[in-house]
């Protein structure tokens, strides 16, 4: 099976998507998630694995937004530990570290205690950022990647594990087309847009809340030509006849509910 991923052989997309798919997954790179969810449309791959979320930096809006004009369900969940490592090449002396702009931020703290005169040069990929320092040789230029990236391009790691936080964790989340629920499902993804009316983003939460449904996360976006109308995006845990019930339930203070996908949540 072909499995879209955003970024390259060795990035934390490509962690994930072994976890889920195994060491044979075939796995086609994109830059963008725009991009990932092209190759599903044009059936260039069977499915993908997206980020979506960070403990530390929060949810990734954009891919929100492309789960729901697109209507691939999600299949399943992978929260995988995002541990940097400082990767260069034989001989490094620090001058610059390239990396995507989220790893630079996640190892600032480190960056500035011990590398504080080097330049922090954006890269569009972690990995892609290994394969480029690779490329040009120099011993002054690094990158920030995982140990995998490392691996791959067979470069050494400078120095391990030097994110700030080490309770870093990303959440990714198997899209796959025509897809469907496990049997075992237990977590939903919805997006909801609620009534123009005070209070009804309360009803629907105190809903949840009588039915004893946990909910896990809570996102608002903004509606496109409704100036400070949102709609929102949840995540529940909960699945099949009790979601039923709750999107019964719900539907006196909403206008519109998408079921994005329903899946195993992983512990």
């Amino acid at each position: 099976m072909r499995i879209a991923i955003q970024g390259e052989l060795g990035s934390f997309h490509h962690v994930a998507t072994r976890q889920w798919f195994g060491e044979d997954a075939a796995i086609v790179p994109a830059e963008s998630f725009d991009e990932v969810f092209g190759l599903l449309n044009r059936f260039e791959a069977e499915a993908a694995v997206v980020a979506i979320e960070n403990s530390l930096y929060g949810g990734i809006s954009h891919v929100y937004d492309l789960l729901e004009s697109h209507r691939y369900p999600i299949i399943g969940e992978v929260h995988i530990p995002v541990h940097q490592q400082l990767i260069g090449t034989p001989g490094a002396d620090v001058k610059q570290v390239y990396s995507h702009p989220v790893a630079l931020a996640q190892c600032s703290d480190y960056l500035g205690a011990n590398y504080p005169n080097a330049a922090r040069i954006e890269f569009h990929d972690t990995a892609a950022a290994v394969e480029y320092v690779k490329q040009l040789g120099d011993p002054h230029v690094t990158a920030i990647a995982s140990r995998e990236a490392a691996l791959l391009h067979n470069l050494p790691i400078i120095a391990e594990n030097i994110e700030d936080n080490p309770a870093n964790f990303t959440r990714f989340l198997v899209v796959k087309p025509n897809g469907t629920p496990p049997p075992d499902a237990n977590r939903t993804t919805l997006v909801i847009t609620t009534n123009h009316t005070p209070g009804a983003l309360a009803k629907v939460l105190t809903v949840f809340a009588e039915l004893g449904i946990n909910l896990s996360k809570l996102q608002s976006r903004p509606i496109i030509g409704k100036p400070w109308h949102y709609r929102f995006y949840l995540v529940l845990d909960t699945a099949g006849a009790p979601l039923e019930t709750a999107l019964a339930n719900i539907q006196p203070f909403i206008t519109e509910s998408v079921v994005l996908g329903q899946y195993r949540r992983d512990a």
